[in-house]
């Protein structure tokens, strides 16, 4: 029994070494392993289809997707279809779950409240109108006197009167102040927010105009075109004919064209209607992405010696240091 402990740690030890060594082995595939993508697609006579697809290690893993007049994705692992979803499906299922039937005491139109609480309301309403008519009928309006002396009880209204249209002038005076008070903030406020523009105005071109951040900006656009270069299909080939009602917009769209030559020349074949409102053609792409490219590049791109200047600039670190030197 004492001899079967060794054995068996280091069974333990040999399939924890062989696993550890398979998930290396499958995260150097994932990196070095490209992973391959293909398309094409067609508009003929105002009916677009296309396809479009992503395989991994000969085929091991493969995703395609297409549409023709219905839309169609499938997954494949080891030549096996393992997922499939088709439009159709999609719709069926839909219109069983709208020809679910209701209760037909949820869906009778006939369907009321409870009478008692809209009786109770009626009856407030009726009572709240029966006192208003008779406050109007039981209100006295004394007549205006010309010239006669007036009763005490009039000449106090009047003072009342008088009081209350300088309370008035007084809410009008303080009105006033008050949006005057708020449009002087708010002119201080425009003013801060201006000065607090262009300081950071200031900064920003000072911290452009540095020279660690020039060059971390020419690093950074030549990996960003690596980036591109590597996403970019490799080999494309196709024919698109284009034209609009407007022969003008044609010729706008042929002089684009004809700008970027270049990028298509042998590829792609354009051809410009004036004579005729269409748009139709052919387009047939493939390429492959290694995501070794892109951890290298982010690697790259993070131990730059300028790209912490960079970083603790965007984040207002240097900001603070340099309020702190200034300020104390």
């Amino acid at each position: 029994m004492p001899a079967l402990i060794p054995a068996i740690l280091k069974g333990i030890l040999f399939l924890f070494l062989f696993l550890i060594g398979l998930l290396l082995f499958l995260l150097l595939l994932l990196l070095f392993v490209p992973f391959r993508y293909r398309g094409s697609g067609a508009r003929e006579e105002k009916q677009l289809s296309g396809c479009f697809s992503v395989s991994w290690l000969f085929s091991l893993l493969r995703f395609s997707l297409s549409y023709a007049t219905e839309k169609k994705a499938e997954f494949f692992v080891l030549g096996f279809r393992v997922y499939h979803s088709d439009e159709t499906e999609d719709t069926a299922d839909a219109a069983e779950e709208n020809d679910f039937n209701y209760p037909e005491s949820m869906a009778s139109e006939d369907f009321e409240p409870d009478t008692a609480e809209t009786a109770v309301v009626e009856q407030k309403k009726a009572i709240t109108e029966q006192e208003e008519i008779s406050s109007e009928r039981f209100e006295v309006t004394e007549p205006v006197s010309d010239g006669k002396k007036l009763s005490p009880q009039r000449e106090e209204k009047q003072r009342q009167n008088v009081s209350e249209e300088e309370q008035c002038a007084m809410r009008c005076r303080g009105r006033s102040r008050r949006r005057f008070r708020k449009q002087r903030d708010k002119l201080s406020a425009g003013i801060r927010k201006l000065q607090d523009f262009i300081r950071s105005a200031e900064t920003r071109f000072d911290f452009f105009q540095d020279e660690r951040t020039q060059r971390f900006l020419r690093f950074l656009k030549r990996k960003v075109f690596r980036f591109l270069r590597e996403l970019l299909p490799r080999r494309m080939s196709g024919a698109l004919r284009f034209g609009f009602a407007d022969p003008a917009l044609t010729g706008q769209g042929a002089a684009l064209a004809a700008m970027l030559l270049p990028l298509y020349r042998d590829n792609l074949e354009i051809e410009p209607l004036f004579d005729r409102e269409e748009l139709s053609g052919k387009l047939a792409f493939r390429g492959r992405i290694q995501l070794f490219v892109f951890l290298f590049g982010s690697a790259q791109l993070w131990f730059h010696p300028d790209f912490r200047f960079v970083y603790r600039h965007l984040r207002g670190k240097n900001k603070r240091k340099n309020r702190e030197d200034t300020h104390g």
